[in-house]
């Protein structure tokens, strides 16, 4: 076998080798010696192995091992000579790489704790080790060079992430299926950016995704104080951000903040993952990110970066309304410091108005609150800059506002999570509750909504409503009267609005307003 080839060149051989694996495998054999032999005379002789050779090199000699009737202190031994045996294998490695390395560990130690958490202590330990070996390196200078040298998960990486799941699927599962075994603690939207040809930079990022939650739930199964608890999960997690320094990381924790519930359940008791995710939101919103932040002046912020800070700035908004619902002081004003402090927002707000569609026409918005920032991310969004990088990030950027709105102008009437089928009518700038159709009014309905789960944000379930009119009414004594409604799917910003102008932005009494048809706002006049 000529060594000196190009390592692409060796593909169709590991095609053939993992066809042949899985198949003595699924006859019960655990002897790989022949193909195992050969696959480490590969390694040994190129100077920068893929990923998807490492990782076939090290399953030969984990299932070796008759991994799965070992007793489980022993399984815990096995995992933690895989980790040791990727790591030899991966020193001539940049750093993306070594931390992609290790997704078959994390994969292990998650499916470990789910099926026998009498093993918390000891998967504590290991993953204290590997988290330290990876902050090691993503804080060296050669982070800097992985931007660069970020290769893409070649063709085999299907077949590979097959048979580190061979043990626990039938052969007839598809790739989602087998990747959703391998990445167990991420969510859907997180894992499905994982495929064939996508950076390992990507999968690295994921990596270090499961081992900062698999760590901080832990954490809740060794017996601390509360007291106590919280304040070494917050310092844990505060560790982990500034240690990891991945964007991929970071913008993954963000994302699965942003969504109802955290992929952890299945780790945590009862009350645990509101707990968690509160931690969480005081790490992610007060850690400095001054590693993200491009280092020259004249530098303008990647795109990676203008969708971290959105995300950073929906669930800071978030955040703060909870604390508000809850009257914590406390926490209001550390959000709030954490938000004027901040670089985030002012490289934002230089992202879109560096945008060659708006570039020196942009106003930059008034900061004094994060809402404030969202608005007119909103509207310059409709103006045909690209800010929000998902329909999703968009949705719960409208949804922040309305909540807002709603919360500000109108009385809500809540009963059993649901708003109350009550009317309302706004007269000489003030809102009324109105609870039936008036002789001499038009009235409109409210549509029966539903809150989400995910906090501070209201998710719609109907559309629709019926306007009630009695015809024939003489109204001339009457004052001139608005009626509205609220749309939870349409437009939050209104057009009489644009950042198009010399007024600084949102400043100067202008505001974003639901927009809403002529049907559903009308004056009633003489």
């Amino acid at each position: 076998m000529n060594i000196t080839k190009s390592a692409d060149n060796f593909q169709p051989m590991l095609k053939e080798s993992i066809d042949r694996f899985l198949c003595e495998y699924s006859k019960g054999s655990s002897d790989f010696s022949n193909i195992t032999s050969i696959f480490s005379r590969l390694l040994q002789n190129l100077p920068d192995p893929s990923l998807e050779y490492v990782w076939f090199y090290s399953a030969l000699n984990f299932y070796s091992s008759d991994f799965t009737s070992l007793h489980s202190l022993k399984q815990v031994l096995a995992v933690k000579d895989l980790f040791q045996l990727l790591v030899s294998c991966s020193s001539s490695c940049n750093v993306v790489k070594k931390v992609a390395l290790l997704a078959p560990v994390i994969y292990e130690l998650c499916h470990l704790v789910i099926d026998k958490k009498e093993v918390y202590e000891e998967v504590e330990g290991l993953l204290e080790g590997i988290v330290s070996y990876i902050s090691i390196f993503c804080g060296s200078e050669l982070e800097q060079d992985d931007r660069i040298l970020d290769p893409n998960l070649n063709c085999c990486f299907i077949d590979l992430v097959r048979v580190w799941v061979v043990s626990k699927v039938g052969e007839n599962c598809d790739f989602r299926e087998n990747l959703r075994l391998f990445l167990p603690i991420v969510s859907d939207k997180v894992r499905d950016n994982v495929c064939m040809g996508c950076k390992v930079g990507q999968l690295a990022g994921v990596v270090m995704c499961e081992a900062f939650w698999l760590r901080l739930c832990l954490k809740f199964g060794l017996g601390s104080l509360r007291e106590e608890l919280a304040k070494d999960l917050r310092d844990c997690a505060v560790q982990m951000i500034a240690g990891f320094r991945n964007h991929y990381f970071l913008d993954g924790i963000l994302r699965m903040l942003l969504e109802p519930a955290l992929p952890v359940s299945s780790l945590l008791g009862c009350g645990d993952e509101v707990c968690l995710r509160q931690i969480v939101y005081d790490a992610v919103l007060t850690v400095e990110y001054s590693f993200l932040i491009p280092r020259k002046e004249v530098q303008l912020p990647c795109k990676s970066l203008k969708n971290f800070a959105v995300r950073w700035l929906l669930i800071l908004d978030n955040a703060l309304q909870s604390a508000r619902d809850n009257n914590d002081q406390a926490k209001v004003t550390s959000y709030t410091n954490a938000f004027s402090k901040s670089r985030l927002p002012s490289e934002l707000i230089k992202w879109v108005t560096c945008q060659t569609a708006m570039g020196g026409k942009m106003s930059t918005p008034n900061l004094s609150t994060p809402i404030t920032l969202i608005k007119w991310l909103l509207i310059v969004e409709d103006l045909g800059v690209r800010v929000f990088d998902c329909d999703i990030s968009k949705i719960h950027a409208k949804a922040l506002i309305c909540k807002s709105r709603v919360e500000s102008e109108l009385p809500i009437f809540m009963a059993n999570g649901k708003l109350n089928d009550y009317h309302f009518f706004h007269t000489n700038n003030e809102t009324r509750r109105h609870d039936k159709v008036d002789d001499d009014l038009e009235m409109v309905d409210f549509v029966d909504t539903e809150f989400s789960a995910s906090p501070g944000l209201m998710k719609p379930i109907a559309v629709g409503g019926t306007k009630k009119r009695k015809e024939g009414r003489n109204i001339e004594d009457k004052p001139p009267v608005k009626f509205f409604k609220c749309h939870f799917h349409e437009n939050t910003t209104s057009d009489k609005f644009s950042p198009l102008g010399n007024d600084n932005g949102l400043s100067g009494g202008s505001e974003v307003e639901n927009s809403a048809s002529d049907e559903d706002m009308e004056d009633m006049k003489q």
